[in-house]
C-alpha cells in the first residue's frame, strides 16, 4: 500500500472518520476493511488504520464502524430547474410528449422560480449523497435567471458546475445568442476567479439540431478561451462525428445520452480522452437503445451517470447505478443468446462489468467529466474531502465486495453522513444546515406560480392535488 499521508501542515479545522470500510476507488490504495480518514481543511490528509495519533484535541470525530465510506457521488447530467416538475413526465413516450408537457414550461419560469427549483433539487441531491453535479441549465431565458440558479447553488453549498444554457427560445434572433456569450464571460470572471471553488460556471452548448454549427463553434471558442467545461445533448445520430469534423471535439465536452453514437464516434471520444454522460432510467423508460454503455465502456469512452430530469424519475443515483449494472448485464446476455451461446457461460470479457465498475462511473469517471479528476472521485490524501458514509445497519452489510452493497443494496435512506469540502452537511441521517421542508416549500411555490402563468396562457396544467 502506498504512502497514505499528505504532509502539508495547517492549522485548519480537522475531521476524523473512524472505523469505516473505506472504498478509496484507487487501485494503488485499495479498500480498508477497517480504516480511518483524516481531513484537514477541505482535503483528505491521511487514510489508514488507527489515525488517532494524527488528531488534535479539537478534531471532530465521526464513529463510522458498520459504515461504508465512498467518494461523494457526482451527477453529470441534471436539469435542476425541473425539480418541481416531479412526475410530470412519468407517462412520457415521445419527444413531443416532453416538449408539450415539460419543456414548454421554461417560458413561464421567472428568476425566482429558477432559484427555488435549483435550491430544492440541490437539497435533495445532498440528502441522497450526491455531493457534486453538472447542472445542465437549458432554461436561461434572461441574465437574471442564470444568476438566480447560481445563487441557489451558492446557498446550498453543493459542489456544482453550472452549465449555462446557450439554447434560447426557438427562432430567437441573433442578439439572443450574443448576450448569452457576453454574460458567460462576465459570470466566469465573477464566479470562477474567486470563491471557495465549490461553484463553477460551465456551458451547456446549444443543441446542434436546433441551432447551427456556426453558433456551436462560437460557444466552444469562448468556453475554451475561458477554460470552461462543456456538455451537449447528443440525440440524433452523427453529432459526435460532426463535432470532430468541425475540429471541436475534445475531452472538455461531455455528450449526454449518446444512445445513437456509433462505434467510430466512441473511438473518437476515447482517442481525445473524453466520455459520455448516460441517464439510464430516463433513457430505458424512453425506449432508447441500451447498447451504448457496453460499447462506450469497451471503447474507453468513460461513462458517467446522471438523473436528467426529476420530471420523470427520482433524484437517486443509487437507483441509477443499480439499473445501469442490470442493463449492461442484460445487453451482454442478449449478445450471448443471439450468438447461440446459451445457457450462459463465463469467458474472457463477459460479463463486461462488476458493481465496482459502476461505482467508478459515479465517482472516478464523473470527477473526470467535471474536469476534477485530480481532486475528486477517490478517497486518497491530497484530494478534496467529498465523502459519503453509508449505514449498513440494522440489517447488515452484504457479503462479498462492499462495492456491490453500495450499488445493489443501498438507497438514499441509508446515507448517514455527507461531507463536502471537509464540511459535514449531513450527519446521523439528517442534514445539518439545510431543511428539507424548505425545499418542499420551494417546490410548491414554483408549481403555484408557473402553472398559474401557464394556465393564463392556455397551456396544459396538471392537477396539483390536495397536499400542502
Amino acid at each position: 500500500m502506498p504512502e497514505t499521508t499528505d504532509t502539508r501542515t495547517t492549522t485548519e479545522r480537522t475531521l476524523l472518520i473512524k472505523g469505516a470500510t473505506v472504498l478509496t476507488m484507487d487501485p494503488e490504495f485499495g479498500d480498508l476493511t477497517t480504516g480511518d480518514i483524516l481531513v484537514t481543511g477541505d482535503r483528505i490528509t491521511a487514510v489508514g488504520p488507527d489515525l488517532d495519533d494524527r488528531a488534535s484535541a479539537d478534531t471532530e470525530v465521526i464513529q463510522a464502524r458498520g459504515m461504508i465510506a465512498i467518494p461523494g457521488l457526482i451527477d453529470t447530467h441534471m436539469h435542476a430547474w425541473q425539480t418541481p416538475l416531479k412526475g410530470l413526465y412519468a407517462h412520457g413516450w415521445t419527444g413531443d410528449d416532453y416538449q408539450s408537457h415539460v419543456f414548454y414550461l421554461r417560458e413561464h419560469f421567472r428568476p425566482e422560480d429558477i432559484y427555488d427549483a435549483t435550491f430544492s433539487g440541490t437539497v435533495q441531491m445532498l440528502d441522497a449523497g450526491v455531493t457534486g453535479v453538472l447542472d445542465f441549465c437549458h432554461n436561461v431565458m434572461s441574465p437574471e435567471g442564470a444568476e438566480a440558479g447560481l445563487r441557489a447553488h451558492r446557498a446550498t453549498g453543493q459542489r456544482a458546475l453550472f452549465a449555462y444554457g446557450m439554447l434560447g427560445s426557438f427562432g430567437a434572433p441573433p442578439e439572443d445568442h450574443a448576450w448569452r456569450l457576453d454574460h458567460v464571460r462576465r459570470l466566469h470572471e465573477e464566479v470562477n476567479s474567486g470563491g471557495d471553488g465549490l461553484l463553477r460556471v460551465g456551458m451547456a452548448l446549444g443543441s446542434i439540431e436546433y441551432g447551427s454549427m456556426d453558433r456551436i463553434t462560437k460557444e466552444v471558442a469562448l468556453a475554451r478561451e475561458l477554460g470552461l467545461r462543456m456538455s451537449v445533448h447528443q440525440n440524433p445520430p452523427g453529432q459526435i462525428r460532426a463535432l470532430h469534423e468541425a475540429g471541436l471535439l475534445d475531452s472538455d465536452i461531455v455528450p449526454a445520452h449518446a444512445n445513437s453514437a456509433d462505434d467510430g464516434e466512441l473511438e473518437l471520444l476515447a482517442r481525445c480522452g473524453g466520455g459520455i454522460s448516460f441517464t439510464p432510467e430516463g433513457e430505458f423508460g424512453g425506449g432508447r437503445s441500451m447498447t451504448i454503455l457496453n460499447r462506450a465502456h469497451r471503447a474507453g469512452a468513460s461513462p458517467s451517470l446522471g438523473i436528467d430530469t426529476h420530471a420523470r424519475v427520482s433524484i437517486d443515483l443509487f437507483a441509477a447505478m443499480r439499473l445501469t449494472y442490470l442493463l449492461m448485464r442484460n445487453v451482454d446476455a442478449t449478445t450471448e443468446r443471439e450468438a447461440g451461446r446459451w445457457p450462459l457461460e463465463r469467458h474472457p470479457g463477459v460479463p463486461l462489468v462488476e458493481p465496482r465498475d459502476i461505482l467508478a462511473y459515479a465517482t472516478v469517471n464523473a470527477a473526470a467529466a467535471l474536469g476534477l479528476g485530480d481532486d475528486l472521485g477517490r478517497l486518497t490524501p491530497g484530494r478534496l474531502a467529498d465523502i459519503v458514509l453509508i449505514d449498513t445497519e440494522p440489517y447488515g452489510v452484504a457479503l462479498g465486495d462492499p462495492a456491490a452493497h453500495v450499488v445493489l443494496q443501498t438507497t438514499p435512506r441509508d446515507v448517514d453522513t455527507v461531507v463536502v469540502g471537509g464540511r459535514i452537511r449531513k450527519r446521523d441521517g439528517r442534514l445539518t444546515d439545510l431543511d428539507p421542508t424548505e425545499a418542499g416549500a420551494a417546490t410548491r411555490r414554483v408549481r403555484e406560480r408557473v402553472f398559474a402563468e401557464a394556465s393564463a396562457h392556455g397551456g396544459p396544467v396538471p392537477d396539483l392535488g390536495p397536499v400542502r
